[in-house]
């Protein structure tokens, strides 16, 4: 995968008996690409869950960021850090059925621009999002960076049961990223994720980057670690290539 043109467009899908909204991002040659659900962070469609589906469009691949709040909140754009506490309301609404419906959408869509393998990545909720999203769908790959209440029933997509103990339920090849530093996630979750993953000889790798915070890989932020997000992309990008 290598740096490309890319184009990019808003799209409505069907999602049951409601309409959400999409952007898509994908290289403006004609070709076979792999296709990629983006699940964003629980300050919904902002600038940089957009930017990052541009960057994986410009690696090559199509890219589709789904509105996740689309049923409560259309089109939110929340602004960092000042509206996580509505952020975390938002991510309360989220449920697994619905959740599944949405990603649904998103792979039917990729299916009929002819996307080669499907697959997807998600940060923070959105990482939770994609965990859960590959234990329920045939993703050929998935990517999470920092994904939060894997192991405990703090938030109702965490319910009845913690995420991890759906992990038999994976079938393609996952890749976690967390930070060393990341308050939200300690050891002892990444190595409960770790153990579930090896138990269910699940193809995996959790990397671990010991001085990096959470959100460590968008641009613009104080939490920002360009040595290790660019690590990260790096590492993505052969994920969506094998």
């Amino acid at each position: 995968m290598t740096d490309a043109a890319i184009v990019t467009e808003w799209i409505d899908l069907k999602v049951g008996s409601a309409v959400m909204s999409a952007y898509v991002a994908r290289p403006a040659e004609p070709g076979r690409y792999p296709g990629v659900v983006v699940g964003h962070e629980i300050y919904g469609l902002h600038d940089t869950a957009r930017a990052a589906t541009d960057r994986l469009a410009s690696l090559g691949a199509i890219a589709v960021l789904p509105d996740l709040f689309h049923r409560v909140a259309p089109r939110a754009e929340l602004t960092l850090h000042v509206d996580r506490e509505r952020g975390l309301e938002l991510l309360r609404t989220l449920n697994r059925p619905e959740v599944v419906d949405d990603i649904s959408a998103c792979l039917d869509e990729l299916r009929r621009r002819g996307a080669v393998s499907l697959n997807m990545v998600g940060f923070s909720a959105g990482g939770h999002v994609a965990y859960y999203a590959a234990t329920q769908l045939p993703l050929a790959a998935t990517a999470a960076f920092y994904p939060g209440w894997l192991t405990n029933t703090d938030v109702p997509l965490s319910t009845p049961e913690p995420t991890v103990e759906a992990t038999p339920g994976i079938t393609g090849r996952i890749a976690l990223f967390f930070g060393g530093e990341d308050p939200l996630i300690d050891a002892e979750a990444r190595d409960e994720l770790e153990a579930a993953l090896s138990a269910n000889d699940i193809q995996h790798e959790i990397v671990v980057y010991d001085d990096a915070p959470h959100g460590f890989l968008f641009p613009g932020r104080d939490s920002y670690r360009p040595e290790f997000a660019e690590d990260s992309w790096t590492r993505l990008a052969d994920l969506l290539r094998d």
